[in-house]
């Protein structure tokens, strides 16, 4: 009997249907303005932002070069308090600090912990590695200096979704090498860890049906990356890394979406070196859907089990 073609979640697509009401849409890193494509994303954000817990919120900039800023979402109650890192998706060219924040202020009301964003500088102006050396600030600053914000340093945890999740799994192999004090927990989401692009999963789901496209994914990359040698180096795409020694690691992973194998593929290689690690696969589910948890279950459910692993490992 032939397989049946994968299809998206009735859910996803009464979003969809509500997005399009809306007006918003993703900005499209193929579009020849990539400021109007920014704007675009901003515009997407801020409607799935809209709504969820009200959070106390605290800003604080780093003097890196560029800037640095952070935002951390401080619930009320004694601190000192731990603190989740989450480092936004968006190919390394799309986000800024509002990326992803009813997620954000939905995690720090039900955990109870800090949850920090920060807005990292962005390819093609600010190739590899201005991304990576600034979220390793940030990581250096809530472990060392940030303890008059409410923050525990002795108890963080790094995340990242897409791009995001590279950044937040080269930070944790950048620490593991120099010795230095890690994390609790990683959480990789829907990770872009990988540019090659001949996958089962590119094969399935690249055509931009359901999203992410794998010419998206090779323009994202061409910015971040701008020499070809970079994209097998296993400082810039941590996939190709030596991955033992890391801390417990919770992937979560898109089922529509062309870098599962990506997912796939580390979830095999943590096993191998050893590294304690969950894998959940979100069937029905695009790139991206963590974003919509006004809207979506699996969303809610994908947050429910960040929150609890970040309970574990934090308290």
């Amino acid at each position: 009997m032939p397989e049946t073609p994968p299809t998206l979640d009735p859910e996803v697509l009464a979003a969809q249907a509500r997005l399009r009401e809306a007006g918003v849409a993703n900005g499209d890193i193929l579009a020849p303005d990539l400021s109007e494509a920014r704007a675009a994303t901003r515009r997407y954000q801020a409607f799935l932002n809209e709504g969820g817990p009200e959070v106390p919120v605290v800003e604080h900039r780093l003097d890196t070069t560029p800037a640095l800023r952070l935002r951390l979402y401080r619930p009320p109650g004694e601190g000192p308090l731990p603190a989740y890192l989450h480092i936004h998706g968006g190919g390394f060219a799309f986000g800024e600090l509002d990326s992803l924040d009813r997620w954000k202020r939905e995690i720090a009301s039900e955990a109870g912990i800090i949850v920090v964003g920060l807005e990292y500088a962005l390819a093609p102006e600010h190739p590899y590695p201005a991304a990576i050396e600034q979220v390793m600030a940030a990581l250096r600053w809530l472990r060392e200096d940030a303890a008059s914000f409410g923050v525990d340093g002795t108890r963080l945890a790094v995340g990242g979704d897409s791009a995001g999740g590279n950044l937040a799994l080269g930070a944790l192999l950048r620490l593991r090498d120099a010795g230095m004090p890690m994390p609790r927990l990683g959480a990789i989401i829907y990770g872009m860890l990988s540019a090659r692009h001949q996958t089962s999963s590119h094969q399935q789901f690249g055509s931009g049906a359901f999203g992410l496209s794998t010419a998206k994914l090779e323009r994202f990359w061409s910015h971040y990356l701008p020499d070809a040698a970079l994209w097998q180096a296993a400082e810039a795409v941590p996939l190709h890394a030596e991955l033992s020694g890391l801390p417990p690691l919770l992937l979560q992973a898109a089922a529509l979406d062309p870098l599962l194998d990506d997912s796939l593929a580390l979830d095999e290689r943590l096993e191998q070196a050893g590294v304690p690690h969950a894998l959940t696969v979100y069937e029905g589910m695009p790139h991206g859907f963590i974003a919509q948890t006004a809207f979506l279950s699996k969303a809610r459910a994908a947050r429910v089990e960040l929150t609890a692993a970040l309970l574990r490992a934090l308290r």
